[in-house]
């Protein structure tokens, strides 16, 4: 029974989420709605903030992400890979932006850089799978060159193809130096490399005098929609958990115990069901996080909800993204800048979970200064890069873990020094 499920997890899963997605996308806008939509989305330079749903509305922005997502399987499938943990985080993690910056137009390039950068080092591409996945995630970057400029097109697309080819060939390199910065801390370590790439295109277009209008859309009109549709696929994924493996809930605390700095693949280390499981209790987590904060549920936080539910395989779980996230909130109050109030920070209330792994190797009271200050450094943050990167937040909390890592790692090489000098 189990094997059999495990089977359909893998083979057919996806059809069970497009079917509903595209029916909800024609019951909730007509046809001519849709594709005018779907024009819009592709047309939008796609800048931080940008929510799909105000841009084009539910039916095409559903739309956009049943293409990513079926874009994302057929690719999978091809280059015959096995679902593990990083592969559940970059497609949950590209499904969720596909509501708020991706489309098939601004992540395609990447991907064929990500590729032309495997032949050259004679490594097949399906070792390179992860990156050009989250390599996506500076597609603000190809969208902005093709239809933000304001170049005549026949100019503009051809450069933003070319642009988003040689940033993805170079992506791979520049993630392992960053890797190295904050020690793998940082879960978005190629969020924060895109961010300096983001930062460098920035400055070019401010010399040019190039005008980086980056409004912020949102639309708050289907909160209900968005939140029973997540609802349902976390209950989906604890009760495929239970499936898989009825002793799954006394297998958990194993994965608890993981600090979940990189690489940690749950799926790997613990079990597949075992990883299921704590998406479900993420996806829960995450939910219950927008009742308590009254935040609403927008392309934005779906944006995160779906990537606390990816990285959840990945590095996350309830332990370790618990303090972090006290942290952003203590800061949010604070500063009375509540995320009910403000988008910005209600993203970072999820994002701030890349930094989970500092809570899981320091502890508590370091996770919660990490994401205490990691609510400093994300206006900044997002000021350097210009909106380029959706993945401000890694940008952001790779400065932070880079900071404060060091600092943890001597106090508790001190504090175990003295443990054993009897101090």
């Amino acid at each position: 029974m189990a094997l059999s499920y495990k089977k359909f997890l893998s083979n057919y899963l996806v059809f069970f989420i497009v079917i509903p997605l595209v029916l909800l996308a024609f019951i909730l806008s007509r046809v001519n709605e849709i594709l005018v939509g779907l024009k819009d989305i592709y047309l939008c330079s796609g800048l931080l903030i940008t929510d799909f749903i105000a841009v084009g509305g539910i039916g095409a922005t559903l739309i956009n992400v049943t293409l990513i997502i079926i874009f994302n399987y057929v690719l999978i499938k091809c280059l015959k890979i096995s679902f593990n943990g990083a592969i559940f985080a970059g497609v949950f993690t590209m499904v969720g932006f596909a509501f708020f910056g991706k489309t098939l137009i601004n992540t395609i390039p990447l991907f064929l850089g990500v590729y032309l950068y495997s032949l050259y080092s004679k490594v097949e591409f399906k070792n390179y799978i992860i990156v050009a996945l989250f390599s996506t995630g500076i597609g603000p970057l190809i969208s902005f060159i093709m239809f933000g400029v304001g170049l005549e097109l026949y100019f503009s697309i051809p450069l933003g193809i070319f642009v988003g080819i040689v940033v993805g060939f170079f992506i791979q390199v520049l993630s392992l130096n960053a890797l190295r910065l904050h020690r793998g801390y940082n879960l978005y370590n190629i969020g924060f490399t895109l961010g300096i790439i983001a930062m460098i295109f920035t400055a070019i277009f401010r010399v040019l005098n190039i005008s980086l209008n980056a409004n912020i859309l949102i639309n708050n009109s289907y909160h209900w929609h968005l939140f029973s549709m997540f609802l349902i696929v976390s209950i989906f994924l604890i009760v495929s958990a239970f499936i898989l493996d009825k002793a799954v809930i006394k297998k958990y605390p194993k994965l608890l115990k993981r600090t979940g700095r990189l690489v940690t693949d749950f799926v790997k280390e613990t079990s597949l069901s075992v990883a299921i499981l704590n998406m479900g209790l993420m996806g829960i987590f995450a939910l219950s996080l927008t009742l308590i904060l009254q935040i609403n549920i927008n392309g934005a936080i779906v944006a995160g909800i779906m990537t606390m539910l990816g990285f959840a395989s990945f590095g996350k779980h309830l332990y370790n993204t618990l303090f972090v996230i006290l942290g952003a909130i203590l800061a949010s109050f604070i500063f009375n800048t509540l995320p009910k109030d403000n988008i910005t920070v209600a993203i970072g209330i999820f994002f701030v979970s890349a930094l989970a792994p500092i809570t899981g190797q320091y502890g508590i009271i370091a996770g919660i200064i990490a994401g205490f200050m990691h609510m400093l450094v994300l206006p900044m943050a997002m000021d350097f890069q210009g909106g380029f990167d959706l993945f401000n937040n890694g940008f952001a909390a790779g400065f932070v873990a880079s900071i404060v890592v060091p600092i943890f790692e001597n106090f508790s090489l001190k504090g175990e020094q003295n443990a054993k000098a009897g101090v």
